[in-house]
């Protein structure tokens, strides 16, 4: 399948991780020689399930000046303002250019971690890919197993509590039929009690008081998207550890330097 990379939006002078940026994109963030985007297309290429990939976020100009090398070629979009904006313009291209594509993997820039493997385990775990949507979630017990002091938001389920993994697949039709709902929900990724709250009141008063299940969360999102939707429980840690805060930065650095030298 092709895949989409959103790799949008630019680091202000406010912000902690500028001092990692310098004003250049987040996924151009170094990690042992390599950027995060390096890092992350190169274990998509390495996957014998992932076909063509499009960067949404960085037009090819600045990858080309900043010198980074793929395996193959990718294309390159440029930012279109926001995330879903990104989305929406990364589904059209693949879309237009490959008239085939039904069914998409998507994920971000900032795990740069991950590896064939994982990109394997998670695709291998959503067949035979007939849903509308596959999302994944991480335990807090296997996150903090693999990066201790990660801090990262974890929502607390009646059987479980964890965390939202970044690798996704999508039929392109979902995500031209749930534009306004993609851009809600999208919104309030980082805030679950703000998710609950869009998917209604039955919902929400369930979160509160965390019961609710895994079960509830396909058939409720399934329901407002007109789409079966399944969600991939405990898959690889590696995804759901991307770089929000300069510390995570550092943890990441560390990790990617330690396998590097323990290999």
């Amino acid at each position: 399948m092709h895949c989409m990379i959103l790799a949008g939006g630019t680091v202000g002078p406010d912000d902690p991780l500028y001092a990692y940026t310098q004003g250049r994109p987040k996924a151009l963030i170094d990690m042992a020689g390599q950027t995060m985007l390096e890092r992350v297309v190169a274990a998509l290429q390495g996957s014998p399930h992932v076909e063509d990939i499009v960067v949404v976020g960085i037009p090819a100009e600045t990858l080309a000046d900043a010198g980074l090398s793929f395996a193959r070629p990718i294309a390159a979009l440029p930012d279109a303002g926001s995330m879903i904006a990104n989305m929406l313009a990364g589904a059209a291209w693949l879309r237009h250019n490959r008239p085939g594509a039904e069914v998409i993997l998507g994920c971000s820039a900032d795990i740069p971690t991950i590896t064939r493997q994982t990109v394997d385990e998670f695709v291998e775990a959503c067949r035979p890919w007939d849903k509308g949507v596959y999302y994944n979630l991480v335990s807090r017990a296997r996150l903090e197993a693999r990066f201790p002091n990660s801090r990262r938001t974890y929502s607390r389920y009646r059987d479980v509590e964890a965390a939202g993994g970044d690798m996704v697949i999508a039929r392109l039709d979902v995500l031209d039929n749930n534009r306004a709902l993609i851009d809600s929900l999208t919104k309030a990724r980082k805030q679950p009690w703000r998710i609950a709250a869009l998917v209604g009141p039955r919902l929400l008063i369930k979160f509160l008081f965390h019961r609710v299940t895994i079960t509830d969360i396909e058939h409720t999102a399934g329901r407002i998207i007109g789409a079966p939707v399944k969600v991939i429980l405990d898959g690889p840690p590696e995804l759901a550890m991307d770089a929000d805060k300069p510390f995570q930065v550092d943890i990441l650095r560390a990790d990617i330097a330690h396998h590097h030298t323990t290999l």
